[in-house]
């Protein structure tokens, strides 16, 4: 009776052992309703997140866009599970004058930035009619810090003079929510458009 009793003492910590273990997917594992599996990790696997880090600047004049990117490995997703991720901050100087800065806010585990996402496109899929068949970019979301606009931003790995580079494409898809009787929004800070940002 007691080695029955020890055996389903083990056997019951067996189950629970391999109940609690989380299972990891590959990050383009479709997730249903946009909700992950709970627990689980959602990796990159195959290393398409790989690359984009750094920082990129665009320069007209005394104009500049920079922009920070990283790969956050196992971010949490509001506790529910986690995934790999890039996200990014940027840094705007208008005629000599910094408007925006939130560059300080990356850290290896954020995943509530201005810039922030997974999604990679291949080849001409959603609007990039000169890219190869088998190019891969980035479709990220985007968020204007000093305004409610949310967009999107596309981006493509090319080179300049030798030097690594990105054409950053940024659009909006509209403001956020706001009350009847409020204010208008206010309108982009970082204007929409195309930007070829060299690596620094």
């Amino acid at each position: 009776m007691k080695n029955y009793i020890n055996f389903l003492a083990v056997f019951y910590i067996f189950l629970n052992s391999c109940s609690a273990q989380s299972p990891v997917l590959d990050i383009k594992t479709p997730k249903e309703g946009f909700v992950g599996i709970r627990g689980a990790y959602y990796k990159d696997t195959k290393g398409i997140l790989n690359g984009y880090d750094g920082t990129y600047i665009y320069t007209n004049g005394n104009t500049s866009l920079k922009i920070k990117l990283q790969k956050n490995i196992k971010t949490s997703m509001n506790g529910a599970y986690y995934e790999d991720l890039i996200v990014g901050e940027y840094q705007l100087i208008e005629n000599g004058v910094e408007k925006v800065n939130t560059l300080n806010r990356l850290t290896p585990t954020s995943n509530s930035n201005n810039i922030s996402g997974k999604r990679v496109l291949t080849g001409t899929v959603l609007g990039c009619d000169d890219c190869s068949s088998d190019e891969k970019r980035l479709r990220l979301g985007f968020t204007d810090e000093l305004s409610p606009q949310v967009g999107e931003i596309d981006i493509r790995k090319t080179t300049v003079n030798g030097k690594p580079a990105i054409i950053a494409e940024i659009w909006y898809t509209g403001p956020m929510a706001v009350r009847e009787g409020q204010p208008k929004p206010k309108p982009a800070i970082i204007k929409g458009g195309k930007y070829l940002m060299i690596k620094q």
